[in-house]
Parts: C-alpha cells; structure tokens; sequence
C-alpha cells in the first residue's frame, strides 16, 4: 500500500474510514442495541455477503440472548452504482414469527434493496422489526427505509472494505475505502 491507496481490479482506492474508527462505531451500536432490548432475545438477520463482517463484530459487542439467519440479496452486480434490481435469496426455515428482529445490512444507499428485504420479512410476522447498517448515505436513501441503528452517514461514494466489495474483492480489507480518483 502507497501512499494510503490500494488497487483492486482496475480500480485505485484511498483510505477513508479507519478500523478503530470501525470498531468505536460498531461498540456504540451493540451498547445501543443491548439498553434498546433490554434482555429480551433478539433474532439478527445477516444479509450476505457484505454485511457478514460487520455482523460477527457486532453481535460480540450485544450483551443480550441472540440467534442468527441468514439472507442474500443483491443489487450491485459488477458495477459501481446499485442496479435498481434486488435478488432475494430465502432461506428456508426461517421463523421470525412473533420475535424481535434486526436486519444487519453492510450498506443503505438507494435503500432498495433493504425495502425489499423489509417487505419479504415482514410477511413473517415478527413482532418488531429494525435495520441496523454500518453505513447510510441519506443523500440517496432519502428516506427511503428507516434506518434504526447507524454506525456512519456518509456521502454518496463507493466504497470498500469491512465486508464490502468491488466486484467480489476487498472485502478482507481492515479499513474502508473511497474509490481515489486521479488528478
């Protein structure tokens, strides 16, 4: 890495948001969870593959009794911009019926993809059901979908790291990312 910057794909990438900064944010989240739950059992539906990262990090800070599902959904593609297309993949076997249910997404932007996923899990009747996202961009959401528990707003950038991808790398990378454009 030179210079803070790194390449993936075809693509140049600069360092935008730190792991402690990471770590700081996804705390406060689980404190935040833990005091809203009060003990009751939570159900965290993971979406995949992106949020999986911030998921395993989030559920270590929830100081309360917790299952995890799983859910794929996908609106990206290759490229660089949400698609407007949202994939669902269902598990089956999942019961949320009568249970407190929080959805852990990596990334809100356009907000359809979680609106989807919202709408197919509601069908199951939970007895609540909230969002919580590593980053939001409210410039693009706009007010889509109520976010419930945020760990970033952010600008409308791509970016990558901690679970997030470009074109299925970088998300082993500790830090985020910004895509770096050359002067």
């Amino acid at each position: 890495m030179k210079n803070n910057l790194i390449q993936l794909h075809d693509k140049q990438f600069k360092k935008f948001i730190s792991r402690e900064q990471i770590h700081e944010a996804v705390q406060r989240l689980g404190a935040q969870i833990t005091h809203d739950y009060n003990a009751n059992e939570v159900v965290f539906v993971v979406v995949l593959k992106g949020s999986i990262v911030f998921a395993t990090d989030l559920i270590r800070e929830v100081n309360l009794p917790c299952t995890l599902e799983f859910i794929r959904a996908e609106s990206y593609g290759a490229g660089l911009h949400s698609s407007g297309n949202v994939k669902v993949a269902h598990y089956t076997g999942l019961d949320l019926a009568g249970k407190h249910v929080i959805v852990l997404e990596d990334i809100v932007d356009t907000g359809l993809t979680i609106k989807q996923l919202l709408i197919h899990l509601q069908e199951m009747k939970p007895a609540s059901l909230k969002v919580a996202t590593l980053f939001l961009k409210p410039e693009v959401c706009k007010g889509t979908v109520e976010t419930h528990y945020v760990g970033f707003e952010i600008s409308p950038l791509f970016i990558v790291g901690y679970g997030l991808d470009y074109n299925e790398i970088g998300r082993n990378l500790a830090d985020v990312y910004i895509l770096h454009e050359a002067p």
